[in-house]
């Protein structure tokens, strides 16, 4: 398998929030890169998100932020996202 990333992922653990696609919900960031980010929630990924979808991700990182994404991957329970430029 072909590895697509180009950062090196920091664990790094932070609750969060998704906003996007006319759904909200509390999540935990696993870890980050420079470029994207993988998060998790207990609850069940709603339907109505799928790949390809700009949300945003308000997570505590040094202070609060509101990072803009494009969602690459879902599987169960878990979101990885790529970072857009604003």
């Amino acid at each position: 398998m072909h590895e697509k990333r180009v950062d090196d992922r920091i664990d790094f653990v932070s609750i969060g929030l998704v906003d996007g696609n006319s759904v909200k919900f509390s999540c935990s960031l696993e870890n980050i890169s420079t470029s994207g980010a993988f998060i998790s929630t207990n609850d069940p990924i709603p339907e109505t998100l799928k790949v390809g979808d700009i949300i945003c991700l308000k997570a505590i990182l040094l202070s609060p932020v509101e990072l803009q994404c494009k969602i690459t991957r879902i599987d169960a329970g878990r979101i990885a996202v790529q970072f857009l430029d604003k």
